[in-house]
């Protein structure tokens, strides 16, 4: 409910919106109908009786599991239904008489495998086959998102969409289906860089060897912008330095602590970085997918305060905005820099 106000406040259309959740609350379901959000996932048959209940006009469509050989982030764990069971599925929607228009997925994140979209989609065909032999006129696939969003893996991206556009035309070649991503972290992932001030450091001799590496504490922790698995989004450390520092300096493994009291609040296990001071700053980039969503005040370490830059490009369609004003004047109170284009102030 929380995320279908934000995009209505931030003037979306409800009927662009959908509900991805596969398990919804009564509440929640109340709410979307009486907001207009009538699109919305299931997986079971528990939750096409609970919609049935409360928002019998909805238009679903049902999640399947995608095949995903990655440990961290795979949500078909969590959510989806087998291919073998989608048939029994949309039988039981025939029954309840909902109005089902299509097929969801989501691989997880950071993909680098195109095969496991593919495959998905080949799925997808198959489901809409059986769909269309119980009477249902299906026009509609989503394929989730799981892209990377750092500048470091656009090669990655490029390949994937390649490889997801062909096998689209290959199993939806008729034009009558429209397709729809999620690709919230390939969005925002750059968008938000990250400066921490060193806090502290050690010098420590790795097991006796007399090869000396480095520790460093920094003012923000595992519980504040670095969540679990941070670094798979490329996220890396880069020291703020000069290039004449750079190069002079000495280089050191090092490690990189988070500030609070607890020995899993690591936000580098290991790097390399030039020898570093307290008070010196590290630069942590591609911050933008989570880092913020899933932070605590744990050990009251406060959150890192957010510096606003807004930079005039004219890749940017701003006339789609449709509360242009109201966008524009939140801009002018939150940046601390508004960059010009050419002689026209944004």
């Amino acid at each position: 409910m929380g995320e279908i106000r934000l995009a209505l406040k931030s003037g979306a259309d409800p009927r662009k919106i959908i509900f991805a959740h596969t398990i919804k609350t009564h509440k929640a379901l109340k709410y979307a109908s009486s907001v207009s959000v009538n699109f919305m996932t299931f997986d079971t048959k528990e939750e096409l009786l609970k919609i049935h209940k409360d928002f019998p006009t909805a238009r679903l469509v049902l999640r399947l599991k995608a095949e995903s050989t990655q440990e961290f982030y795979n949500l078909s764990k969590k959510f989806g239904c087998e291919l073998s069971e989608a048939e029994d599925l949309l039988l039981h929607a025939k029954n309840l008489n909902l109005n089902v228009v299509g097929v969801s997925f989501h691989v997880g994140a950071l993909i680098e495998c195109s095969e496991i979209y593919t495959s998905a989609i080949e799925k997808s065909r198959q489901v809409f086959d059986t769909a269309q032999k119980l009477g249902f006129k299906f026009t509609i696939i989503d394929i989730g998102a799981g892209f990377f969003g750092s500048i470091e893996k656009e090669q990655v991206f490029h390949k994937v969409s390649h490889d997801i556009k062909r096998s689209l035309e290959e199993n939806f070649p008729n034009g009558d289906v429209e397709f729809i991503a999620e690709p919230g972290c390939y969005c925002v992932a750059s968008a938000v860089s990250l400066t921490t001030s060193i806090l502290g450091k050690k010098s420590v001799d790795s097991n006796g060897t007399n090869q000396i590496s480095r520790e460093y504490f920094v003012n923000d922790s595992y519980y504040g912008s670095f969540f679990e698995h941070h670094d798979l989004y490329d996220v890396k450390p880069v020291p703020v330095l000069n290039p004449s520092e750079l190069k002079e300096r000495r280089k050191y493994k090092s490690k990189i602590w988070g500030q609070t009291c607890c020995s899993e609040d690591v936000a580098k296990e290991e790097c390399v970085l030039p020898d570093m001071e307290e008070g010196e700053f590290i630069q942590w980039l591609n911050m933008g997918a989570y880092a913020r969503g899933v932070a605590s005040n744990f050990t009251i370490v406060p959150y890192p305060v957010h510096k606003h830059v807004f930079i005039q490009n004219p890749k940017l369609k701003l006339n789609n905005i449709p509360n242009l004003s109201e966008v524009m004047e939140y801009i002018s109170q939150v940046s601390v820099l508004i960059k010009q284009n050419g002689e026209e102030d944004i």
